[in-house]
């Protein structure tokens, strides 16, 4: 995002990789004026998806780069982004993870969501726990600064076959190799959704796509990746499985394409709702549960409520 309040990025950083990803709109000819800013390294690929160009940062940040973090394009930052981040790492010396607030808002700077929680150190498990809290700091990338030096010696990348939640998958397995992680609130990062997005795409009403189903997939692999002794954090994963799955089946109810899903695929969602109905009912944060009409099938009994047709 070429705006002056992206500045945070300016007194801090010594080397910023600019990815184009095969852009149309002329994003490279608004590049050409930092074209002899030696910080400032400019790659020009062909279109390959979010994950693969991150990849292609993350290649050239391990040659000589100790921190790395990841800004997308249409999102901008307050002008103590990197120094609150940096500051993170400077109070904690056992700090392997910082991590800031951010404010989700729309094209036109209307406040969305800001993320809540306490400025805290948390331990791996704490951090992973936290993670899966909806009201917090969340999967992303943008709202932390990474050791490059761990996603090195781990050989950790985001993950080309994952199309939903790569992130969460990337930070994840990030967080397994981590001792102490920092988190301050302070919402210095704006998340700027656009009219296209796939939040947007997913709203009820809208034709139903089978790749929603690839957020299944995502979770799925996470329930491998976690080791079985963070207890805590697959009951996180089930639940939102579990919640996953029923907004896909309300999703399809209400899709004027409803009649073309597969049988087995609703059978199927309706497989993981029951297996991990027990851990979502137990979850503290989802307490709000979306019941509607059950229709030719479609209606999820969750937790024994029955739900009745009108």
């Amino acid at each position: 995002r070429d705006t002056d309040r992206s500045r945070g990025l300016g007194d801090v950083y010594k080397r910023q990789i600019i990815l184009d990803d095969g852009s149309s709109d002329g994003t490279l000819a608004r590049l050409e004026k930092y074209q002899d800013n030696q910080l400032v390294e400019i790659v020009a690929k062909q279109n390959t998806g979010a994950s693969s160009t991150r990849n292609v940062g993350i290649e050239m940040a391990e040659m000589d780069s100790e921190y790395l973090i990841f800004v997308d394009a249409d999102d901008f930052v307050e002008a103590d982004y990197l120094k609150l981040l940096f500051d993170q790492f400077k109070d904690n010396s056992n700090c392997d993870l910082a991590i800031c607030g951010y404010r989700k808002e729309d094209e036109n700077g209307e406040l969305r969501f800001k993320a809540a929680g306490q400025k805290q150190v948390m331990d791996r498990r704490q951090a992973l726990e936290q993670i899966f809290v909806s009201t917090g700091y969340e999967g992303y990338p943008w709202n932390k600064l990474f050791k490059t030096s761990i996603i090195k010696d781990n050989q950790i990348r985001f993950n080309t076959d994952l199309v939903l939640a790569e992130d969460l998958y990337f930070c994840c397995e990030y967080l397994l190799h981590c001792s102490k992680v920092s988190y301050d609130p302070k919402p210095v990062y704006h998340y700027v959704v656009q009219e296209n997005s796939q939040i947007n795409s997913n709203r009820y009403g809208a034709p139903y796509n089978p790749k929603s189903l690839n957020i299944i997939t995502t979770y799925t692999r996470l329930q491998s990746l976690i080791p079985a002794k963070y207890q805590k954090v697959h009951q996180s994963i089930n639940t939102q499985l579990c919640w996953s799955s029923t907004t896909i089946l309300r999703n399809i109810m209400l899709a004027p394409n409803r009649d073309e899903v597969p049988a087995d695929t609703i059978a199927k969602l309706k497989g993981i709702v029951k297996q991990n109905r027990h851990d979502f009912m137990q979850n503290t944060i989802l307490s709000l549960i979306h019941i509607w009409p059950a229709d030719e099938g479609l209606g999820v009994d969750l937790g024994g409520r029955r739900i009745i047709k009108k």
